[in-house]
């Protein structure tokens, strides 16, 4: 089995090399020619997995070492039989633990405690819900926006965006590029959410 790997997904080759021969390519050279006898495809949200790349190959299986999935023609991938996957929440401990970092970092340059401020957190998925955990230790009151979430548990304990920007001390957003449907999030954050935040916010 031939497994290409770009070289920036970290460990790749140990990660593999188990289950086949690996090839490490770099993002710049990865092309179609070069996937002609390939059976798996590993890469980052660098690379298009899509009909350019892969038509004519040997890949049945892509995925991606990212969350996202916007990268990838999933129509495509489907129509071939190819399978495919993504890594939802492999750094989500990782971001929540930047937000603290960024969060402790403003309250000591601005000399403000975060205890009892009220934290307003877009998104309760796998990273927002760590922001939760965390924000709680530090004393912060909370504010959750979610609408899915919300629709499918019931909206106890969440509130609408407007409220959570209106009354929020911080704001921090956590979700996925939603270009259609009941909830997108595509141009989320525009002039109106500006002007809806409260005075002073961060």
């Amino acid at each position: 089995m031939k497994i290409v790997a770009i070289d920036n997904v970290l460990f790749a080759e140990d990660a593999f090399s188990t289950m086949g021969d690996v090839e490490l390519v770099s993002d710049r050279n990865i092309s179609n020619k070069i996937l002609k006898d390939a059976d798996i495809l590993v890469a980052r949200s660098t690379i298009k997995f899509n009909r350019t790349l892969l038509e004519g190959t040997g890949v049945k299986f892509a995925g991606t070492a990212t969350i996202g999935t916007d990268h990838i023609d999933i129509d495509y991938l489907n129509q071939q039989g190819i399978s495919w996957c993504a890594a939802p929440g492999c750094n989500a401990n990782s971001v929540a633990e930047y937000i603290v970092s960024a969060l402790l970092y403003l309250a000591s340059r601005h000399n403000i405690s975060l205890k009892g401020k009220t934290i307003g957190i877009v998104g309760v998925g796998n990273v927002g819900s760590r922001v939760v955990q965390k924000a709680l230790a530090l004393g912060m009151n909370l504010l959750l926006n979610d609408p899915p979430r919300a629709e499918s548990e019931g909206s106890d304990g969440f509130v609408s965006l407007e409220q959570l920007l209106a009354e929020s001390d911080i704001v921090t957003m956590h979700v996925p590029l939603i270009k259609t449907g009941k909830h997108p999030t595509l141009q989320m954050v525009n002039e109106k959410f500006f002007e809806l935040m409260k005075h002073g916010s961060i």
